[in-house]
């Protein structure tokens, strides 16, 4: 090495520190206090996932969850297990700071606020209120055997869910007629503009062999009950969603938000196949386009989130009526791999609640990294968590040649190759560094796994020859 080079690599280590300390933890900054506010939830609510809000004509806020435990606490996070029981929806009102949980029976002998259907379940989407009826968009879930691990579940046509309000009485609840095309999924995100009530939602789309949900937008004059128009390109609507088309080419994840600030539209999302990722889309119009920055699309992932290997995260949502400021309060659900330590301490399945700054993220250089126990260690004494557990950082992925390449794995492991219609196109397994042939293997985005005793590593990787 020369002595210009012995020079020039420390200063670019100080130059990207540099844009680290200008980028870095600008863009999202934890929110206690949001998050504090469900530790002490009226009628048993001690942990979900969803979360997903509604402003109420009169101004108290609904939330919809789904997948509950209710029951009683042994302190702020740790539940009675013998005394709580898991049902697949839920809602709370909070009002005046006051939270009190929503759902049918009784806490010590709860069930969905969305009563099942012929066996199968519903998980709760966003939702409207039309006179004095609350619509919440639902879909339905059919539970069995996919063969692939914690994904024992096939996901079916959307249906609206009507209770009254303030009341919170299950009307009935019945599917959309409107969407005939059984690969699509509506109520994502709603929103009124225009005189109009704009519908997103989801079409699984097959792109060189794999499956995609692509962004699709719906709309009515004043109410979800009349026919639905769909987006069906350059600028055209169609009643007829056979004709319909996505409104962008990137890949969304199941929940996403749509926020509008200084004219321009920010769609803001957690990466899917649980990759713990937050990118944020700008667009002229709310019928986007939604592309990729590889297709020209205005596209920034502005924050990786760093997770213990048993947590993974999930589905953005925006609660715009909590901002700070110019700030946008956004959250993430938590999860973990395993379900007992759910009850020892309920932070592994809670949403992390975080002020966004919409501009820095479109501008950052530097994605934030959120370590989501560090961010929320004092929100109590919950038992379970601790800054060691979280281990290295984990098995090092690449693919060349169509070859996978796995250093660091550090102890005997089972590989998993799984599209992303979570179709599994190898199983073996690996005891230490070496290369895998991806022979056989479509040439797209794939998901491994790779899983030991203390629970999966998930990677994202591209298979390029």
């Amino acid at each position: 090495m020369g002595r210009y080079d012995s020079i020039k690599y420390p200063l670019a280590l100080i130059l990207a520190l540099s844009v680290c300390s200008l980028y870095g933890q600008r863009v999202l900054e934890a929110d206690l206090d949001r998050f504090n506010a469900f530790n002490q939830v009226e009628n048993g609510w001690c942990a979900s996932d969803a979360t997903i809000s509604l402003l109420l004509p009169d101004s108290a806020t609904l939330w919809l969850f789904g997948d509950c435990i209710v029951g009683t606490k042994v302190s702020t996070f740790d539940v009675n297990n013998a005394n709580a029981t898991m049902i697949n929806n839920a809602a709370i009102i909070e009002d005046d700071g006051l939270l009190r949980a929503h759902f049918t029976g009784t806490w010590q002998d709860p069930g969905s606020l969305i009563p099942s259907v012929d066996g199968d379940i519903f998980w709760p989407e966003h939702a409207t209120v039309e006179n004095d009826t609350l619509k919440i968009f639902a879909v339905r879930i059919i539970l069995e055997d996919t063969g692939v691990p914690g994904f024992n579940f096939r996901v079916g046509t959307t249906h609206l869910a009507r209770f009254t309000y303030p009341g919170m009485e299950h009307i009935r609840t019945e599917e959309v007629p409107f969407i005939t095309d059984s690969a699509m999924r509506f109520g994502t995100h709603v929103l009124e503009e225009d005189g109009f009530k704009y519908i997103f939602g989801k079409k699984d789309t097959v792109v060189n062999g794999l499956k995609y949900p692509l962004p699709m937008l719906a709309r009515v004059d004043s109410t979800v009950d009349e026919p639905w128009q769909f987006y069906a390109g350059d600028g055209n609507w169609t009643y007829d969603c056979r004709h319909a088309v996505p409104v962008g080419d990137r890949p969304m994840s199941e929940s996403f938000f749509v926020h509008k600030m200084n004219g321009k539209y920010h769609l803001i999302m957690h990466e899917i196949w649980l990759i713990g990722e937050l990118y944020i889309l700008e667009a002229d119009a709310l019928t986007g386009p939604w592309n990729r920055a590889a297709s020209g699309g205005i596209e920034k992932k502005f924050a990786v989130i760093n997770s213990p290997e048993k947590n993974f995260t999930y589905n953005l949502f925006a609660h715009p009526q909590f901002g700070n400021g110019d700030d946008l309060l956004i959250s993430f659900n938590v999860n973990n791999s395993d379900f007992w330590p759910i009850y020892d301490d309920t932070r592994h399945y809670r949403a992390r609640f975080y002020q966004m700054d919409v501009e820095e993220a479109l501008q950052a250089a530097v994605p934030d990294t959120l370590d989501i126990w560090a961010d929320f260690t004092g929100t109590g004494t919950g038992s379970g968590i601790r800054t060691a557990d979280r281990g290295p950082a984990g098995p090092h992925l690449w693919v060349h040649g169509g070859t996978l390449h796995l250093e660091d794995v550090g102890s005997p492991r089972l590989l998993e190759i799984f599209g992303a219609d979570g179709k599994l196109y190898l199983s073996r397994p690996v005891r230490s560094d070496e290369t895998v042939s991806l022979e056989g293997i479509p040439e797209t985005v794939l998901l491994v796994r790779l899983s030991d005793r203390d629970g999966p590593v998930v990677r994202r990787i591209v298979n390029t020859y």
